[in-house]
Parts: C-alpha cells; structure tokens; sequence
C-alpha cells in the first residue's frame, strides 16, 4: 500500500467499531490509535483539528474526521483495485431544477433513475423507471450522479446499500443487495 492509513479511535464506540469492522471488509491496511490509551494520539488530533474528534482518519497527509463510507472509498487507496465490482442496473441522471419540479421535490438533489435492466440488483430491490434517489443511506444526494457512481464502485460483491427514493410524491426505503457472485456477462447467441 503506497499510503499508510491511520484510524483514531475511543475504544467502546460504535461508530468507531462499525469504521474498522468497515475497513477490514474491505480489506484495507491500517493502523490504529486509541485515544484512551495513546496519549501522543490524542495530541496529534488536538494540534490538527483544535480537538479531539473520533473516528478521525488519517490517509497519507489529509486527515478525514467522521464515518463516511462514501467519502472514504474515493480517498483510500487500493492495492491493484479489490476485485470484481458491482453493478447497479439502472441508468442515472442528475435532477436538475426542472426534474425536480417535475417529480414535486422541493430542491434539485438526487438522481433520476431511467431504464432498469432486468434481474439486475436495482430492479431486485424495487427501484423502477422515473424514481429519484434521493439519499444513499443516512446521506443525502447532492452531488447527483457522480456522487451516485461513487457511491456504488465502493460497493463489493455481497454488500448492500440503503436508500431513499422519491415515488409518487412519497419517500420510500429500499434496500439494495448486489450478489456475492457478479453475474456472468451474457453471451451472444451462437
């Protein structure tokens, strides 16, 4: 691994437990720092941040306060990518402010779901054509369809992903689960 990754953590916390159990699935290299016991590590995030904050990261130079699985598959490194990815299965575009009114949101957020291929995972989990994602998560989506993307290539097969969607004037939870075995390519007929 080019960058050393280091976690600040408070032993006993949960959100610090769920980031290691979340880093370790992933299979990412890092070292931990337990405020409780490592006093320097307490130092370190004072002088950096004006405070003591936990889960704090530590990738490379930046360093990344708070438990945001999005924000942290775009900044960990990977060691010759992970494997196989997923698929979604449905197109996405960004909601502009026109889509919005169109679909009765009160802002342009999210993304506007278009075709949804067949058995895909998207399709699985009840997401249909003309739905808007409008939260991933506990996280809202503003950075629309790239967010999105992002979003989905920190996935691996077997994982899922929650999220929020806008039908009918109504929000609904979905739940997402991409295979643990990625679906063969379709071969053309001979």
């Amino acid at each position: 691994m080019s960058e050393q990754v280091t976690v600040y953590v408070r032993a006993g916390d949960p959100t610090c437990a769920a980031a290691l159990q979340w880093l370790s699935q992933r299979g990412v290299e890092h070292r931990v720092r337990d405020i409780l016991t490592d006093p320097s590590a307490s130092a370190i995030l004072l002088g950096r941040l004006g405070r003591v904050t936990v889960p704090a990261f530590q990738i490379g130079d930046r360093l990344v306060v708070g438990f945001d699985p999005i924000q942290l598959a775009r900044l960990l490194p990977r060691e010759g990518d992970a494997g196989p990815g997923v698929s979604f299965g449905a197109g996405v575009r960004t909601v502009t402010a026109a889509i919005a009114a169109a679909h009765g949101l009160p802002a342009a957020y999210g993304v506007e779901v278009g075709p949804v291929r067949e058995g895909s995972p998207a399709t699985v989990a009840g997401v249909r054509p003309g739905d808007v994602i409008t939260a991933i998560g506990a996280y809202t989506l503003t950075g629309g369809e790239a967010q999105f993307r992002t979003a989905v290539s920190a996935r691996h097969p077997g994982d899922s992903m929650a999220i929020t969607v806008w039908r009918e004037g109504a929000s609904e939870e979905l739940a997402v689960q991409f295979p643990a075995e990625p679906d063969p390519e379709p071969t053309p007929p001979a």
